[in-house]
């Protein structure tokens, strides 16, 4: 028996050399343990009348989805490529609370949790949702955003996660679990090509080298044609390429010695996302030029994917990461030892005043020279990070369950960024981020219905940020307001979070739970445009939180209906929120700044159900009443005014934004998906049929209020039909639709430019229009 199988028969898993239908299984000691492989969850459905089990490591050890006393949301492998998840973008829409704000590049995009998130230009500030890639925290949210491949689960923990994820994980945490090696020889390759010029090929095999050496390869190449048409040039913009490569080298080289090696590495180029007008007043002008001519041609409104730019954007990511995780089996417990090395480099170059026409080189005089292509703006990020974890693991079942931990990392930012001709800014920075840490979680099994569960996190950061402006022709301004020479700021700070909670179960299939836990977010600087003396001497105050939650898992019916109901509230302090303020010249200067108290409250609800036999009904809802409760000297939004709430004291506008609802954060989102498997006995394959609707209700863009940034409440269908083998080699195929009845909508609203509010913007995203493809795979 190899060491990942001893494990988990000593947590009650599945071993994986005796898969068992519908159980997804994964090692405490190591990402994903050794897999059989994956049976779908559509032949366990023929096979079966109840309920897979779901084991998840939500608490850092292998558990029944059903045991955890957290808010969880599990997808198997399976489960995303019935549905369609391939990107983080797609999670929110199978997910309750979750949403994800997208802008031109992913440095300026978000994820959000109950209505919480960071959007944020600055290098120096991290994520209030931590993306954990087989147990490693990625350094930059952006880094995510590179799409999803040989996954074999993935979490969403909702509600602060500190102290068992760390000081970025304030409202919570995506898990994704990366596939292990395969016990026995299997491989596998799927492709998909799909009717908006989608095509992408990946391919697997794993298995052992020798006794106890074990290997997984996976590999993929991806090829998306955009869809938002530039009439200047023809071409179309939004389209990716990507590709990428995985290895993981499982060895047992002692006895009761694991060693797990991954290395990674993938390359996106895309060129977009570019932003579209929605509307615009009779006159409006960026940087001095008319707007209508860059539209002539279009079809203002929020179904308009096309655009007149003289410069076509252009993103690069790069992205390599290195993972060595060593567990020793000391009977009682297991010795974790986890090191991680990250690399991430991106670059970006876009039309910032987004017009086909030429700019004024000076706005202010309409005479001056014009500007063959107008405003540009580039950027280049690069990210490392290096993080070292020793934890000691209880294992097996015992009165008293533990996991003691020590953590350390060190992360360094750069960034450099130039804007020309108009309203220009080039400058560079560096953010550094040092982190020692010790936490512990410890169940204490009163009885065997009763159980406490607490934990503990100590965590001391160090942070830097250093900045030179490098703008031809700065000058000095009064009050050293700028930095002329280079800026740099130091700043150091201790934190304990702690969590606590109590579950009982009713009954073998029925746990309530109530749990409290403190949040907190570490300080950091608003490194950006217009960063200055002040803000090096006076970093963004850290984000903290208290969270209550109680909740009830359950499963009826012979484990044919699974039923969890979860009720939230969290009170945020000193929440870091991003916002752009344009200043009397026109020029757009970013500002992060701290909002006095916000609150977010609600309910969720996820339903999974075997109708019968061959019909699983999965559902999920959330109402989510996430509010700013004290921003009495908030910035005001382009083009308020006092009318609307906007004060003007010297030279600054300010209003208040007390009892506003935060941005894009739904107050009620649901969706519904069924998969109805078809027998055919007469054939070597069945079939399935699946269909799923997702809706959400209206939501801001824009935490300042903007009255151009709301999107209407929308609903989405999408829809497949396939077959597959029923037994012996791996077989499915698939056609399927996407955004059936075609529904637009934007995931960014906004005035575009230095418009004064006169022209609004809209990024609409690839899955706003309706597509269709065919998704095939075969493995042995």
């Amino acid at each position: 028996m190899t060491l990942a199988q001893s494990v988990l028969a000593q947590t009650g898993a599945a071993s994986p050399a005796l898969p068992t239908p519908g159980v997804v299984t994964a090692s405490p000691d190591a990402p994903a343990g050794q897999q059989q492989g994956s049976s779908t969850s559509q032949s366990a459905g023929v096979d079966s009348t109840s309920l897979g089990e779901i084991v998840v490591t939500a608490q850092r050890r292998a558990q029944n989805l059903q045991d955890v006393p957290v808010a969880v949301t599990a997808f198997t492998a399976d489960q995303m490529e019935a549905r369609g998840v391939s990107t983080v973008t797609d999670i929110a829409r199978v997910s309750p609370s979750l949403t994800v704000t997208e802008n031109t590049n992913a440095t300026g995009s978000s994820i959000n949790l109950r209505g919480i998130g960071t959007f944020s230009f600055s290098i120096g500030i991290e994520p209030s949702v931590a993306i954990v890639v087989d147990d490693v925290a990625l350094l930059q949210q952006a880094q995510a955003f590179s799409g999803l491949s040989d996954i074999a689960r993935l979490e969403v923990l909702r509600g602060p996660q500190g102290t068992l994820f760390g000081k970025n994980a304030a409202a919570g945490v995506i898990n994704i679990v990366t596939q292990g090696p395969t016990s026995t020889l299997t491989g596998a390759i799927g492709a998909t090509a799909t009717t908006d010029e989608q095509y992408r090929v990946e391919a697997m095999i794993s298995g052992p080298l020798a006794k106890d050496v074990g290997f997984r390869l996976n590999a993929f190449y991806d090829d998306r044609q955009g869809y938002i048409r530039n009439l200047n040039t023809g071409n179309k913009l939004n389209g990716e390429r990507n590709y990428g490569v995985r290895g993981r080298l499982d060895l047992d080289p002692f006895d009761r010695l694991n060693v797990a090696l991954t290395g990674s590495y993938s390359n996106t180029r895309s060129d977009g996302q570019v932003r579209t007008f929605r509307s615009l007043n009779p006159g409006a002008n960026i940087f001095g030029a008319p707007v209508q001519a860059s539209v002539d041609g279009t079809d203002l409104g929020d179904s308009n994917y096309r655009i007149r730019l003289d410069t076509e954007p252009k993103n690069v990511s790069k992205q390599a990461m290195f993972t060595s995780r060593a567990t020793l089996d000391l009977d009682t417990a297991n010795l974790i030892s986890i090191t991680a090395y990250q690399d991430w480099r991106f670059h970006f170059l876009e039309d910032f005043d987004q017009l086909g026409t030429p700019t004024l080189s000076n706005p202010a005089v309409p005479t001056s020279a014009p500007v063959p292509n107008g405003s540009i703006a580039t950027a280049s990020f690069h990210a490392r990070n290096f993080t070292q974890e020793l934890r000691l693991v209880s294992s097996g079942k015992r009165k008293l369950d533990y996991l003691v931990a020590l953590f350390y990392a060190k992360g360094n930012t750069d960034r450099d960024y130039s804007r020309r001709p108009n309203t220009a800014a080039s400058w560079r920075a560096d953010a550094t981020t040092q982190t020692m840490a010790a936490f512990t979680q410890l169940t204490y099994n009163i009885t065997d219905r009763t159980h406490i569960d607490a934990g503990l996190r100590f965590n001391r950061e160090r942070i830097t940020g250093s900045f030179l402006n490098t703008t031809p022709g700065a000058v000095p301004v009064a009050n050293n307001a700028t930095c002329l020479a280079e800026c740099s700021g130091r700043s150091s700070d201790n934190e304990v979070t702690y969590k606590f909670a109590v579950r009982q179960d009713l009954s073998d299939a029925v746990m309530i739970y109530g749990s409290y836990a403190t949040g907190y977010k570490g300080q950091g600087f608003d490194i950006s445009t217009g960063f200055t003396p002040a803000r090096a001497a006076n970093p963004v105050r850290p984000e903290t939180s208290k969270a209550y939650e109680v909740g009830i898992k359950s499963r009826f019916f012979d484990n044919r209906v699974q039923l969890n109901l979860t009720g939230f509230w969290t009170d945020f302090k000193d929440f870091q929120a991003q916002a752009q303020i344009t200043l009397p010249d026109g020029s757009i200067v970013p500002q992060l700044s701290n909002v006095g108290a916000l609150r977010s409250r609600g309910v969720e609800a996820e339903l999974s159900a075997k109708v019968t036999r061959l019909l699983r009904v999965d559902a999920s809802a959330a109402y989510t009443d996430a509010k700013i409760r004290d921003f009495s000297n908030a910035p005001c939004y382009t083009g308020q005014t006092a009318a609307q709430g906007c004060v003007r004291v010297g030279t600054g506008a300010f209003q208040d934004l007390s009892g506003a609802t935060l941005a894009n954060a739904p107050k009620f989102k649901y969706n519904i998906a069924a998969t109805q498997d078809v027998e055919l006995p007469s054939l070597p394959f069945d079939g399935f049929v699946t269909g799923e609707f997702a809706h959400q209700s209206r939501v801001s863009f824009d935490l300042l209020g903007s009255p151009v940034s709301y999107q209407r409440a929308y609903g989405v269908v999408n829809a497949s039909i396939g077959i597959q083998s029923r037994s012996g080699r791996e077989f499915r195929a698939a056609l399927f639709v996407n955004n059936l009845f075609d529904e637009n909508y934007s995931t960014s609203l906004q005035y575009a430019g230095n418009s004064n509010a006169q022209a609004v913007v809209q990024l609409l995203p690839r899955n706003s229009r309706r597509y269709a493809g065919i998704r095939m795979r075969v493995g042995f």
